[in-house]
């Protein structure tokens, strides 16, 4: 098939965000799409400058290594069947904080490229929002089984008992006092009236 330079041209995302640690997939697909196993293409940072060399680099049907950055040595996988569907699909390992920036996928044969930008957040924010997100629901997933099996409100009935018993024990043993004196009293009036020679019937 025969294809004049400019005819094609490279739809990606335009941004990638990932958190440190993972893996992140640049994607992007050839309009109208072109069988690629036998191209050449380059994916570089543009900010780092030429210099230091390509993120990945594929000639002919190969991974060339050679202009690889040692940054991204051992790290990239660039999928080769997707390449015969006119399809980049390239993968970056563990990415750090360092891998954000801008990427420019190229296939110089068609003088097709896009841009996407690679956006990396640090994993320990991503962290401690989860540690404190985990730790509320455990707190409110607490208090709603304890109300569900009706321990609260079984504590607050106890404690509610115990301030009514508190004035009726009192009253309670105020009563019993009383009762008492009630009965001494009554054993006097019996001696009194048993020295008197009375009986009582």
């Amino acid at each position: 098939m025969s294809v004049s330079p400019g005819e094609h041209r490279l739809t990606c995302p335009q941004t990638i965000e990932a958190a440190e640690g993972d893996d992140v997939i640049i994607r992007c697909g050839l309009d109208p799409p072109v069988d690629l196993s036998d191209s050449t293409l380059d994916v570089a940072r543009l900010d780092l400058g030429d210099d230091d060399g390509d993120v990945h680099c594929y000639r002919r049907g190969k991974d060339q290594q050679d202009d690889q950055m040692d940054r991204y040595r051992d790290r990239t996988t660039l999928n080769h069947e997707d390449l015969i569907r006119g399809i980049v699909t390239l993968k970056i390992s563990s990415v750090t904080l360092s891998d954000s920036g801008p990427y420019k996928v190229y296939v110089p044969d068609l003088t097709a490229s896009f841009i996407v930008n690679i956006t990396v957040d640090s994993a320990k924010e991503e962290s401690d929002w989860i540690i404190v997100l985990a730790c509320v629901c455990g707190v409110v997933g607490l208090l709603l089984l304890l109300v569900k099996r009706g321990v609260i409100q079984s504590c607050i009935e106890r404690l509610r008992g115990r301030k009514e018993q508190e004035p009726e024990t009192a009253g309670n043993g105020c009563e019993m006092k009383n009762l008492n004196m009630e009965a001494a009293k009554g054993d006097e009036d019996l001696e009194r009236a048993a020295g008197n020679g009375n009986v009582l019937l």
